[in-house]
């Protein structure tokens, strides 16, 4: 059974989208916290990164020799200063738990202020559909 994450960056409304490699109008999504790979602290963020969340195959292009490749989704979190390693932390036990605070799916609700761990106060998310090339090294 697949644990979601949610994340409200901002209202959903018209101008709402599923996917821009900028995060422009990306408003609301949810990502399988199975696909969560990475996450990387940065001063007063904490990055998310999600393998595997774009809408195309993902064998698509991909080669020993290089090819064409989709960006993994990005959720960047703005943390209190100096909390990130907290979050860090706070999110791996999230995705450890089966519920927090009596709730199986962990929100991030940046347009209501709430959220299930401390020192996040905002939400940005990436989602690409552009694809990028991919060499060799």
């Amino acid at each position: 059974m697949k644990k979601f994450i949610v994340f409200h960056a901002s209202a959903v409304d018209a101008n709402s989208v599923g996917s821009a490699d900028d995060g422009v109008n990306l408003d609301l999504a949810a990502f399988d916290l199975n696909d969560l790979q990475t996450m990387t602290g940065t001063e007063d963020t904490v990055e998310l990164t999600f393998n595997e969340t774009g809408m195309f195959n993902k064998h698509f292009g991909i080669g020993d020799a290089g090819g064409e490749g989709y960006e993994n989704s990005l959720v960047i979190l703005t943390v209190a200063e100096g909390k990130e390693a907290d979050v860090i932390k706070d999110i791996a036990a999230l995705a450890n738990a089966s519920q927090v605070h009596g709730v199986a799916v962990p929100v991030f609700d940046a347009v209501n202020s709430k959220y299930p761990i401390n020192n996040v106060t905002a939400i940005a998310i990436r989602r690409s559909t552009t694809s990028r090339v991919i060499a060799a090294a």
